[in-house]
Parts: structure tokens; sequence; C-alpha cells
């Protein structure tokens, strides 16, 4: 099969390698030479906008692509769903929409009951309590602030850069809820949960942006059937298509508050950690539900990884690792080169590591200390 993935960056890796290795015909496409797959496999990369659903539409047809998969971004999905949609995945732009823009799915979790931060509009925000501002259309956590409703002056400058982060301009502003952030992936068919599992959520470097990750195999029963119901909730409304929907939640231990979905794949690097811990063949699922296919078999295990995105300061060559931050170093999958210049930021990514720890304790302790330090 001719199939055409949204993306060529080292986050969609996993899935190119399954598709290859299912012996379909890829291409990739993006708009930066030295994407990994731009130069690992530079006669079937195409130089390009993906972003441009015209451009991505002529590429189909001179192609001949059979399968279009969106890769690890909001935009690949968003130009996804605006392409002639297939009849085992068929994803319309307003369910993606839902989704997507932080507003709107607030306004779903509000009707349909789910458990939720409360979100105000930025003239009718409360008085008191601790409240959260975020761009409506935004990621990696940019344009985030968290302040106190009493403070006007704080208030004005959480809404003006949110405002600032947003393509559209528009901003969400709800209550803060603490709580350990985590994450609930899940595949679904016909509107049923088949395969879900949990991950513990962290920030070293970005207190909006994870790059420190575990499964919690030992997750409450209870809470994953929160959310199990809410995702189930959310896909029997949308009538969503089988596949997945990923999910982060905060949860103090007693309840879950629900803070987005998308059906994208992860990013850096998600699916190995998923595959590393349990044995579930992330990439390779998220993959078929695309091409109209069945999910290779697998065998559960448990095995206490850890994911850790290492950064440096931006705006300066990178020197190189030096010492890693964490004993049991399994796997090291580099971003950048010795001597590149960083982009200019307070951290940039320079790699994605994996860590195999000995039991559940040594899990637990390598991630207070690179989550928390």
């Amino acid at each position: 099969m001719r199939v055409l993935l949204l993306d060529a960056a080292f986050a969609v890796e996993p899935i190119h390698r399954y598709l290859i290795g299912q012996g379909h015909q890829v291409w990739t496409i993006s708009n930066r030479p030295h994407d990994t797959l731009a130069l690992s496999y530079p006669n079937q990369w195409i130089r390009g906008d993906y972003s441009d659903v015209s451009l991505v539409q002529d590429q189909i047809i001179r192609l001949g692509i059979e399968a279009v998969i969106p890769g690890c971004t909001d935009v690949s999905m968003e130009t996804f769903t605006q392409l002639p949609q297939s009849d085992f995945f068929s994803y319309p732009s307003s369910a993606d929409q839902v989704l997507g823009k932080k507003s709107l799915f607030r306004g779903l979790c509000a009707e349909l009951e789910l458990p939720a931060p409360q979100a105000f509009e930025t003239d009718a925000l409360p008085d008191d309590g601790i409240l959260i501002c975020k761009p409506c259309d935004s990621f990696s956590g940019r344009g985030v602030t968290v302040f106190e409703a009493v403070d006007r002056e704080a208030r004005d400058q959480a809404i003006a850069r949110a405002k600032a982060n947003s393509p559209s301009g528009e901003v969400v502003c709800e209550n803060f809820v603490q709580g350990q952030l985590y994450s609930f992936t899940a595949f679904i068919e016909h509107g049923q949960v088949v395969n879900a599992f949990v991950v513990r959520e962290g920030s070293h470097y970005d207190p909006f942006a994870v790059d420190t990750s575990y499964v919690a195999h030992d997750f409450s029963p209870a809470l994953f059937d929160d959310c199990k119901a809410a995702v189930e909730a959310v896909a029997g409304r949308l009538q969503l298509c089988d596949g997945l929907i990923h999910t982060q939640f905060i949860s103090d231990g007693s309840g879950i508050a629900l803070i987005e979905m998308s059906r994208r794949c992860p990013g850096d690097l998600y699916p190995m950690l998923i595959e590393y811990s349990t044995g579930f063949p992330f990439a390779a699922r998220y993959a078929s539900y695309f091409l109209g296919q069945a999910g290779p078999a697998w065998s559960a295990k448990s095995r206490p990884v850890l994911r850790h995105t290492i950064k440096h300061p931006g705006g300066r060559p990178f020197p190189g690792f030096g010492p890693l931050p964490c004993a049991g170093l399994m796997e090291l999958v580099p971003t950048v080169r010795a001597g590149e210049r960083l982009p200019d930021s307070p951290a940039a990514r320079v790699a994605v590591s994996f860590y195999d720890l000995a039991e559940s304790q040594a899990l637990e302790r390598a991630y207070t200390q690179l989550a928390q330090s």
C-alpha cells in the first residue's frame, strides 16, 4: 500500500518503522530538511508544509497515495480531517475542532457532565481562588499562566500572554486543579475502550510541558473506570470512529479532572514507552486503524521503564550530553548533533531517553529525582 505520513520528525519514526516492516511504500512530508526521516529516506520525503491541505492533496494524487496517517502534531491531524475520508477512519473536522479547541472541549465536558475544571469567560472571572489561563489552540504549555483571581494585574497579564501564544487569539480561563498529571491513552472500537494505559507525567524543565513519565501499572481501578467512562461518553457524543483517543487528566487520588483529549499519536516517542513497559505495539496499533487493518497480536508484560526528555539551555551550540541524569539507561535517541545551535528557548530538547529500572520503588525514585529536581 502507498502511504503518506504527515510529518518526518523523529517522533513518527516508530510509526514509519512499523509501516516499512509491513511492506508498505511510505512517503513523509515536512518543511525541515534535517528531520529524521527526511535524512533517512530522502527519496520518499516531500519538502512542503503539511498544514497546506491543497499541497497535501496534490501529492496524494501525484503519488497515488492509498492511505494517509497523521503524525504526532495537532496540525497533522487537522490536515487529515480536511482530506477525503476513508470508510474505515472517518473523522470530520468538526469533531477534531471540539477536541482540539480547549473552550469547545470544556463545553462538551459540561454538556456530558464529565469531571473537568470549570471554565469562565474572561470578562466574568471569579474574584477569588486560583485560576489558570491558556491559549485555546496552542501546545507544549506555551502561553499558560496560573494566577490569583484577586490579582487584577496578574489576570490581565495572563490573558495577554495566552492571546499572544494563540494562533486564533482565543483563550480559556478556568479553575486551577491541584493534583498529579496523568494520561489515559485508549483505543476504542464501536465506541468502547478495548485497550488502555495510564501514564504518570511530570515536568522537570517547564511546569506545563511533560518531559518525564512512566506507565502507572498500579493505578486505581476505580479512577481507571472513571477515565474509561469519560472517553466512551465523548466517543458516543461525537460518534468517533475506531482508533486512538489520548486524554490528559489531573487526579488528587479521589477523583479525576479532564484536561484535554486528542486523536493524534502523542510525541516524544510515547509509543515506545508503552511498548517497553507493557509489550503493547502502540505505534502499530495506531497506524492500523488508518489502514483498515487488524492490529498485531501481543503478549502483556509489566516492566518498570521511565521516559525522560533531556533538554539544554537554548540559543547556543549543543556541547554534548555529559553525565546522564539517571542510572539504568536502556536507550538514548538524540534529536540534535554536537555543535548544532539549539533553538532560542529556555530549554531545548536534545534527546529522549529510556531507563530500565530494577523494580517499582526504583522507578518511583528516578521519577521523583527527574521530575522534581
